[in-house]
């Protein structure tokens, strides 16, 4: 389906409502915040490299023991520690059924999931 410069006016006034919308700024202003602080985002970041590391290490055929994996769960109980990345999360968990149900509804009106035209674009 061809996105019309009707549905992108759309799609782009819908972001921006989105934006305004209290539950979801207080999602917004969660992630920002995990993500501007150094000690939060770095500690993420690290956490994500480790397991990106375990994953390259398991994929070339090492078996992984406990003393390997020790690390990263190490760091993944400090990024789940961690109070910035702990608000966000919930944050998150909190808004996903609302945004489901948006989801949901764009579609119907479209008659055809939008998340394919999205994944497109």
């Amino acid at each position: 389906m061809e996105l019309t410069e009707e549905i992108q006016t759309a799609a782009r006034h819908l972001g921006r409502c989105m934006r305004q919308d209290d539950y979801i700024r207080k999602y917004l202003d969660a992630l920002e915040e995990s993500q501007t602080n150094l000690e939060a985002s770095a500690l993420e970041k690290k956490m994500y490299d480790e397991y990106e590391t375990l994953i390259a290490r398991e994929q070339q055929g090492e078996i992984l023991g406990d003393e390997a994996t020790h690390r990263f769960y190490e760091l993944r109980q400090q990024v789940q520690k961690n109070p910035l990345i702990t608000r966000r999360n919930s944050m998150h968990r909190q808004i996903r059924p609302y945004l489901k149900q948006i989801a949901e509804e764009i579609s119907f009106v479209l008659g055809m999931d939008y998340t394919v035209l999205a994944k497109e674009h």
